[in-house]
Order: structure tokens, then sequence, then C-alpha cells
């Protein structure tokens, strides 16, 4: 089976920019709920959309902009900073009215050519993302412009052909996306306990109202004190301290990069982490490697499992997203890493930094000139330190939310991988379509 290559602007594919007018919206515009999802860099990731933390705008900034609104069956391509990221707009999406930001565009395909589905797995494939890379590699801001991607070359392919493959890796992605739903819902549902209990204080507050806390054990209850007092916080539970990180913490460090000059150094077994990879909730791979000649003749430093990756510089939204480290690896000079003391505990570090991402970036405007957020001022950020009781009391109910959430995005990793080779082996004719017992082999 072979197919003839056209280049992308023959094949019935509409490009469509967003909006980058005088209308585009503001920072202090974006709001965790709202009319119109805006859809930013970390929503649109290597395994499709991801949405554990959204921004809206409002209708009437919505009705403002003139480009970028997402039909469904849409693809949305990220083309600036971290590029070659891939989604579809499909039914598992839950918002109706969504948007592109200035560093994506939409890929809309003419159904009488494809199969928009087709379509996006074309585009996560190795034939379109080594197309990506050549165009990129050795930039100093990667960029995908249109017009260069409308010299793509993409394989003609019969639609009846297109729904056949669909049909068999469309399985796969189906898991894929419910994985990804699950553990959005786990992400919010742990966002929500630590909001609870540790930023609106509501077991203390329901207690001092007489009542049972919401949804929790008795036992769990007792726990809480009875009363809130003044600190330099403000009020905070009776009990718990008004101190900073750095007294959370047992190591708070950043790493280095080995030089790039010395083939020796890269390209080994040991995982290399970047700031930009901070876009993702949950660390379980990382997109570089070092040889162990690397870490020792560089400023890297060994990070491992439970430790809070931040980024403490990078390109656009980059600095000051927040990870969770679930794999032993080394970190480059732009990432900070936070581990838990004995006092707390490496899940309730984690929650309790995520959600501080735009405080973070105010912090390192204001104090260094080149916007950096260096570990003397995470250290220094703020929180009311509850008892070591009530900590473990939050880890016996979010340590298995975390741990099913990184079980999902290994078993993602895996799920994508058998995609990907699928893929190329259906359209070379290696396996034939229909014939189910030698995909079962391959799975």
């Amino acid at each position: 089976m072979s197919f003839d290559l056209l280049m992308l602007e023959e094949l019935g594919i509409q490009l469509i920019d967003g909006d980058r007018g005088k209308n585009y919206p503001k920072k202090n515009e974006f709001k965790p709920e709202g009319h119109c999802l805006f859809l930013s860099a970390k929503n649109v990731t290597k395994s499709g959309f991801q949405f554990a933390d959204k921004e809206y705008i409002t209708e009437e900034r919505h009705n403002l902009l003139r480009a970028g609104k997402l039909e469904r069956s849409d693809i949305v391509l990220t083309t600036r900073g971290t590029i070659g990221n891939v989604a579809f707009y499909d039914d598992f999406v839950p918002d109706d009215i969504v948007r592109i930001n200035s560093g994506m565009l939409i890929l809309r395909a003419d159904t009488t050519v494809w199969n928009p589905r087709f379509l996006y797995f074309l585009f996560t494939s190795k034939l379109v993302q080594d197309q990506i890379a050549s165009l990129t590699s050795g930039s100093a801001v990667p960029q995908l412009p249109a017009k260069d991607l409308k010299k793509f070359s993409l394989p003609l392919i019969p639609v009846p052909t297109q729904n056949a493959v669909v049909k068999v890796i469309g399985d796969i992605a189906d898991k894929l996306s419910l994985n990804s739903k699950v553990s959005q819902t786990l992400e919010e549902m742990a966002q929500a306990i630590f909001k609870s209990w540790f930023v609106d204080f509501d077991p203390v507050k329901a207690k001092m109202n007489g009542e049972q806390p919401e949804g929790m054990d008795a036992a769990t209850a007792s726990l809480f004190p009875e009363k809130l007092v003044e600190s330099e916080l403000g009020l905070i539970p009776e009990g718990w301290e008004a101190t900073d990180i750095d007294n959370a913490t047992s190591k708070v460090f950043s790493g280095g990069t080995p030089s790039t000059k010395n083939e020796a150094f890269w390209g080994g077994e040991l995982p290399w982490f970047s700031s930009g990879e901070t876009r993702n909730n949950f660390i379980i791979e990382t997109e570089k490697h070092i040889t162990q000649e690397g870490v020792d003749g560089s400023s890297t430093k060994a990070s491992a499992y439970g430790d809070v990756l931040i980024a403490s510089a990078g390109q656009g939204h980059t600095r000051g997203q927040t990870s969770f480290n679930s794999i032993d690896c080394y970190i480059n000079q732009s990432v900070v890493a936070l581990r838990a003391s004995d006092n707390i505990s490496p899940y309730w570090l984690y929650y309790c930094l995520e959600r501080r991402y735009d405080e973070m970036r105010s912090v390192s405007d204001s104090h260094s000139s080149r916007g950096s957020l260096t570990t003397k001022l995470l250290k220094a950020l703020p929180i009311a330190r509850p008892s070591k009781e009530i900590v473990n009391a939050f880890d016996a109910i979010v340590e298995s939310l975390v741990r099913k959430q990184v079980a999902n995005a290994k078993q993602n990793k895996e799920l994508s991988l058998l995609r990907d080779t699928l893929l190329p082996k259906l359209l070379s004719g290696e396996i034939e379509l229909g014939q189910t017992e030698q995909l079962a082999e391959v799975s």
C-alpha cells in the first residue's frame, strides 16, 4: 500500500490563526470560570488536551475577537515556544465555546478529503513530527509559521481507508482521552480538598459554628481546631504556624546544563529535566538524557520522587509552572527543586505551590531585574503550616489520587507509543486492515 505525497496547501486543510490584534485578552482578564475557554500552552500537550488548569474570558471579550474560535473536529497545533503539540476538539471536551491563543493554529479539514480524526492522528505521527523538528532545530525561539506548514508533505489517502484506520486507532485514542479526563477529575478533587482544608479553613469554620465538617469523618475532624487566631498572615487556625516555605523544606536547589559542545555528555540513560517540561503536572519522563560523564562535568543536580519542580525562568508562561516529580532525574539551572521536610509531605508541598503561579510570577517580577524566580524568593513564600497529623490525614486521601494520575500518565505514554507504531504499519500495509489477530499481537 503506497500513497502519493502532496503539500498540505493542496489537500483541503484550512489554517486558521487566532486574533492577535488590539482585542486580545489582557492578563488580568483571564478567570478560572467564564463564558469562553481560552487555551493556554498547558492545555495542548503531546498527548492531546489537558485541562487541569483552565482560563476563561468573558462573553464581552469573546465577542470582540474576530478569529480563533474552535469548531468540533478542529485540530489545535502549537506553533510557538513548545511547538508541534496537537489536540483534537471532539466531544470529550466539555466546553462548547473555545478559542486558541496567539501561539497556536487551528487546522480545519475538508471532510471530502479527510476524516478529521485521521488527520489528527497523522499530525501526531513521526511523518509530520519529523518535519516540524527539521524546521525548528537550532532555533533560539522555536516557531512554526503557517507559510512553512503549508509546504508540509502529507499522503493522499482515500477517505474509506482513513475511516478504517480511525476505527483501529480510535480505540487507543479513546482510552488516551478517558485517562486524561479521569486524571483531570482526580486533580480537581485533590485541589479542592487542599483549598478547603488549608486555604478556606472550612473544617475549622464548621466546628466554630458547631457543625460537623462536610464530608469528613469524626476522627479527621477532631484534628482541626475550633478557632481562628490572628497572625502575620491574617486569620489562621489556632495552633498552626505562620512561617515560610524554608521551614517546610529540607532542601531547595537548582541544577545546571552539561556543555552541548561535548557529545559525550548527551544521549545517555540519565533523564535530564528542563524548565519547559513543567507544563506537565506529573513528571514521568524527560525529553533529553545525559551521561554520567555529563553529570560529573556540569553543575546539574539530582532530583528524586516527590520533589516539587518549579520553573524559575523560561519563555512565555513557563516561569512559575509547578510539577510533581515521580522519577529520578537531573535538573537544569532554570528549574528549582523543593524537597519536603519531615514536618510536611511532598503532596502537601506540591498542592501548596502549584496553585500559587500568579503569586510566584508577581514576586519574581518585583524582586528580580531579570524576573527570575530564585531559591531565595521561593523559600520566603509565606505559609500557614498545619500539624503533622492533619498533613497525614490529607496524604491518606490525596496520595492515591496522585499515584493514579501518575499511573494514567505512564499508561498514556505506552498507548501513545502503540498508536504511533500502528499508524505507519497500517499505512504501509505491514499490518492489513481488519486483521485483528495481528493487531492484537502488536498491542
